[in-house]
């Protein structure tokens, strides 16, 4: 029988990927998709996550539900540099945003983790403020998640949002520091894994255009600025694949090798706003819970399963 998830995400361009591949696998069944302000304003998340379950063209579609609009005590930061002003490489400007009703991904997370309970998988490819505030509104619900997969930090790499955070836990540390804290079984996903990984823009266009279907030709377009990007700012002109890989070792935890590690995410540094510090206490201070934290991925097995699910 399929592993339910729910899926929580900023829905960007390698949100979009992973959202095919999660939502192409047989293994899970994908019960619900909340949205988060991140990469982009959490109605273009919305909007984002709608044209892509269009393409697939699902005959029971998981619902959706928008969720915070703006970290726990921030104003939010985005990325319109990397994934377009539309979050899908400025292919959807003009579409209009989905009406929903506000901090409803709060109530589905929490009615999925009571209907699921010691089941259910949530895979959170954003900011964690949603989590955050199903931790703070319903905590008996929140603890009985099996596990979260969290796509966030960095550890041994420098950052992609500054020079040490990674752009999840930038946008909302406060957030982060709260669920890595909960004591729930968390896998963390970081950079260190998710940038020994690149998929090039010739790999892509090669196998996009040997299928010439509609899903292969938004893929091929809503990259090509993502792609763009990291040329300029990597001197590659390809991608990492962050949000794939986390969906890919949530629903296969054998592709990584892990350790149990203390984590806490600064709140207060003025450089250092979300990084990741392991291990650092203050006397007579209490240990966090410890995490699993992904420390190195086997590249072959990921991407043999990335493009089966991807390109299927």
């Amino acid at each position: 029988m399929p592993k339910p998830f729910l899926i929580d995400t900023d829905a960007g361009v390698d949100d979009a990927l992973a959202l095919i591949v999660a939502l192409r696998s047989p293994e899970i069944s994908v019960k619900a998709i909340t949205t988060v302000g991140g990469n982009v304003e959490v109605g273009k998340c919305s909007r984002n996550v709608r044209v892509t379950l269009d393409m697939l063209k699902l005959a029971t579609p998981p619902i959706v539900a928008q969720g915070a609009s703006r970290p726990l005590r921030r104003p939010l930061v985005t990325a319109p540099e990397v994934h377009g002003s539309d979050g899908l490489g400025n292919t959807q400007p003009d579409l209009p945003t989905p009406r929903v009703t506000r901090n409803q991904a709060v109530r589905v997370i929490a009615h999925c983790c009571r209907s699921y309970r010691n089941r259910l998988t949530v895979v959170a490819l954003g900011p964690l403020t949603n989590l955050a505030h199903v931790l703070r509104q319903a905590p008996s619900a929140f603890r009985s998640i099996r596990r979260i997969v969290s796509m966030g930090g960095a550890f041994r790499v420098p950052g992609n949002t500054g020079p040490v955070a990674e752009f999840n836990y930038y946008v909302d540390p406060e957030a982060a520091q709260e669920v890595l804290h909960s004591g729930i079984r968390i896998t963390v996903v970081p950079l260190d894994v998710t940038e020994q990984i690149v998929l090039m823009r010739k790999e892509l266009e090669f196998r996009a255009r040997r299928r010439a279907n509609p899903l292969s030709k938004f893929i091929e377009r809503c990259t090509r600025q993502y792609m763009l990007y990291h040329l300029k700012t990597e001197g590659f002109y390809g991608c990492y694949l962050h949000d794939p890989i986390a969906v890919a070792i949530a629903i296969n935890p054998g592709i990584v090798e892990t350790r149990k590690l203390h984590v806490d995410v600064e709140t207060e540094g003025k450089f250092t706003r979300g990084m990741t510090v392991v291990g650092v206490l203050k006397r007579g201070a209490a240990r966090p819970p410890a995490v699993d934290v992904a420390m190195k991925i086997d590249a072959e097995s990921f991407l043999k399963f990335f493009h089966a699910r991807l390109w299927k």
